[in-house]
Order: C-alpha cells, then sequence, then structure tokens
C-alpha cells in the first residue's frame, strides 16, 4: 500500500505545462487526433487544454465508473456508465485522462472505441504512475505514486481530507488550525481561501457547522448526525471516490 501521507498538490498553472509538454510529444511523434475522447471526470481538462494546443474541435467524453468521491473504491471494478456511440469510423482518436494509475479506466474504455473502428486509436495522460498496469502511448511525466490533489477536484479532496482531521479530534478548529493540521498530517501547504470554500461545501452539506471559539474566533465543528438523517457525511459515504490518481489507484 502507497504511503498515505504522501501528497502532491498541483495548480492550474502546473496542469497547463503538463498538457503542453504533453501535446508536444504527440506533435512530435506526428500524430494528428480527428478527435479527442475524456475519461470523465478526471479527463475533461486536459483534453480540453490538448484540443486547444492541437487544433482539434471534435471533443468527446466516455464515463468510466472506478471512483466515486474521495477515499471510497466503487466494488465493482472500472466499467462504463453510460452507452458510447460516437461516430469513430476512420478517424484518428486521442483518448485522454489526467492520470493512469492502476491502468484500468484506460483498459475498460479502449475496446469500447475500438469497437466503432477508428483509423487509429492511441492513448494520452498527463501522469504515468509507477502503480499502472497500462502505459498510455504518451504521458508528460512518469512519477511514483502520490496522492495527486488537482485543481479540478481540489474542493473534492479538501473536504475528505478536513472531515479526516474532524474525527481525529471533534474539537471546533479555525482556517488556520486546519490549515495547520493539514501540514502536519499531510504536508500540505493549502491557501486558505480556498481551504474556507472546502469548508463552507462541508458546512452546506451538513457535515460540519459553524461556530466560535472562546476567543470570539470563527471556527467549523463536526456535526453530528442523527439516527435517520439522509444527509451523507463526506467522510462515510460508501460511494466515495478514491484519490484515483492520488491513493486511489485507478
Amino acid at each position: 500500500m502507497a504511503e498515505a501521507n504522501k501528497f502532491v498538490l498541483w495548480t492550474w498553472d502546473d496542469m497547463y505545462e503538463y498538457s503542453r509538454v504533453l501535446a508536444g510529444k504527440i506533435r512530435a511523434d506526428k500524430f494528428k487526433p480527428d478527435a479527442i475522447v475524456a475519461i470523465a471526470r478526471g479527463g475533461y481538462v486536459p483534453a480540453r487544454n490538448l484540443c486547444d494546443q492541437l487544433g482539434v474541435t471534435d471533443l468527446l467524453s466516455i464515463k468510466v465508473d472506478h471512483w466515486g468521491i474521495t477515499a471510497t473504491r466503487d466494488q465493482q471494478g472500472a466499467r462504463l456508465r453510460y452507452p458510447f456511440t460516437a461516430n469513430l469510423a476512420g478517424k484518428n482518436v486521442l483518448l485522454v485522462d489526467d492520470i493512469a494509475d492502476t491502468g484500468e479506466s484506460f483498459k475498460t474504455a479502449l475496446p469500447v472505441l475500438q469497437a466503432l473502428e477508428p483509423a487509429a486509436l492511441k492513448t494520452a495522460s498527463l501522469f504515468l504512475l509507477e502503480t499502472s498496469t497500462y502505459e498510455p502511448d504518451y504521458f508528460a511525466s512518469k512519477r511514483e505514486w502520490a496522492w495527486m490533489i488537482f485543481p479540478w477536484n481540489f474542493t473534492e479532496d479538501m473536504a475528505f481530507l478536513a472531515t479526516k482531521i474532524f474525527e481525529a479530534d471533534p474539537a471546533p478548529k479555525t482556517l488556520n488550525q486546519i490549515a495547520a493540521a493539514l501540514l502536519e498530517r499531510n504536508n500540505l501547504h493549502v491557501p486558505k481561501n480556498k481551504l474556507a470554500d472546502a469548508l463552507n461545501e462541508l458546512t452546506a452539506r451538513g457535515d460540519l457547522k459553524e461556530t466560535v471559539t472562546q476567543a470570539n474566533e470563527h471556527a467549523w465543528l463536526k456535526e453530528e448526525k442523527k439516527i435517520g438523517d439522509s444527509k451523507t457525511s463526506a467522510g462515510s459515504t460508501a460511494k466515495m471516490r478514491g484519490p484515483r490518481n492520488r491513493g486511489k489507484p485507478r
């Protein structure tokens, strides 16, 4: 099992640069996609970047379920969520995801696209982790395992990690205290304005509630669930997605 505390927090600028590197490798190989298919959800942003960088206007997506919300793996394994019936016959197609960490999402989507008889079918991801059993045709960087926190799932992952902090210590905590706990527990320097967004989302879900400390500082407190409460806790739901690119091999 990979280290539970090995995290990498990425910015939007980081991800654009890796997309640029990835586009350069595809261009250097002289592969010219007619259509790009993003593996939802993680492949959406990288695929759109590649459309821009490679001059592709035909962008589609295929939904492969392997993880739900952060930290819970789908027990049925990777599978196609919806039918995919786009006309890819005779086209050069590029299948894109943000990361290959187990390779299962690629291995699930590939036969579906191959059955549609494209002229050529290539795969690409921003990152290839050493844990993956599938290697995409193109990747911007190969890395050892880490829980990757991408900007497009920042709130989702921060909500999960913040919930774990309150599970370990249910006392009310200020924004500064939660940020300090993330640094101590996960070695993460998290922008406080973005962290506040995640805490506000947990409050909106009913998982946290706002309070004040004895020093009259704004703080958050774990909301105690009542028996029969229909609201789902970010730390307990059985449909939560594991750090797919992160601690959740995909």
